[in-house]
């Protein structure tokens, strides 16, 4: 097995969000097609390797959100099965909710960020159970659900090589600081911090992120993602406890963010990358929407 990662050079950022050539015996899957926006840079790093989308035996994507499964109508439209997480299928089948709620939220940015998104045939989107098995290309490639960043959540493991989707962090170069992945509205603590200790019991050779590309050392990225998720959720609280209100609890975990941020040395242009895959203003109010419904759920 060849693995390929492709940088979608989003907004113009390198290493930003990646989708994931992988060759098997028998041919190519795709796993995360990006969004919509970022299409044609990936057909063009396919011509590249001199790959077509009709070679493509299959996409997999990790979940339903933009920057990773924008574009996965437009491949089921070509006549490619995308396998998905049961709880996202419909949505990539009439995507009409969830862009509609990505344009309120993004405003008239949203066409330039994301590009739309194209209905996928409902007989080319494939919902995939916890621990199935598919087997395509020549590969066997399994479905983990692995729940915290929404509820529709797979990593795909081939073998020990895992492509974790959001559901290890985001880590878009060497500095060793990780973007704790916590968009609202369903980021859930004991889910994320379970999931990441179901992946390190996996024991990964290889671990290939979204947000961008492979790590390392598998073990101590999640080791080290676990201590993220921890620390900064503790922040949030304890400034929701200080009545910190909605908007200043931004502003404060940027502050935070950046702090962690600048003692590992992440340079100007690759915070600037984190802030538009990972914005600290999107993921403060992902984990004080957390806190809140667990106040509100004990009342």
């Amino acid at each position: 097995m060849q693995v390929q990662t492709i940088d979608l050079l989003f907004q113009g950022h390198e290493r930003a969000i990646a989708s994931f050539l992988v060759e098997g015996p028998d041919g190519f899957i795709l796993i995360e097609t990006g969004p919509e926006s970022c299409r044609e840079r990936l057909l063009a790093e396919l011509k590249e390797r001199e790959t077509d989308p009709a070679d493509i035996a299959a996409v997999f994507v990790t979940h339903i959100h933009l920057d990773h499964a924008g574009g996965a109508g437009w491949w089921a439209s070509q006549g490619v099965p995308v396998y998905v997480h049961p709880k996202g299928a419909r949505h990539l089948i009439d995507p009409e909710r969830l862009e509609s709620s990505a344009r309120q939220i993004y405003g008239d940015r949203f066409d330039e960020l994301w590009g739309g998104m194209i209905p996928a045939p409902a007989d080319k989107v494939i919902a995939v159970e916890d621990d199935e098995i598919i087997s395509v290309a020549g590969l066997d490639v399994c479905a983990i659900e692995t729940l915290g960043h929404c509820f529709h959540h797979h990593v795909y493991a081939i073998g020990g090589v895992i492509f974790a989707g959001d559901a290890a962090g985001a880590r878009i170069d060497d500095s060793g600081f990780i973007s704790v992945t916590s968009a609202p509205p369903q980021f859930h603590l004991e889910h994320t911090l379970s999931s990441i200790d179901h992946l390190i019991d996996l024991a990964p050779a290889s671990l290939y992120l979204t947000h961008f590309g492979e790590v390392d050392n598998p073990e101590a990225h999640l080791e080290a993602y676990y201590e993220a998720v921890e620390l900064n959720a503790l922040f949030i609280q304890q400034r929701l406890e200080e009545g910190m209100d909605a908007e200043a609890l931004q502003v404060a975990y940027e502050a935070f963010q950046m702090e962690q941020a600048f003692r590992s040395r992440v340079r100007s242009d690759d915070w600037a990358t984190y802030q538009g895959v990972n914005g600290t203003a999107m993921c403060a109010d992902g984990i004080r929407l957390y806190w809140e419904k667990l106040t509100d759920d004990r009342a």
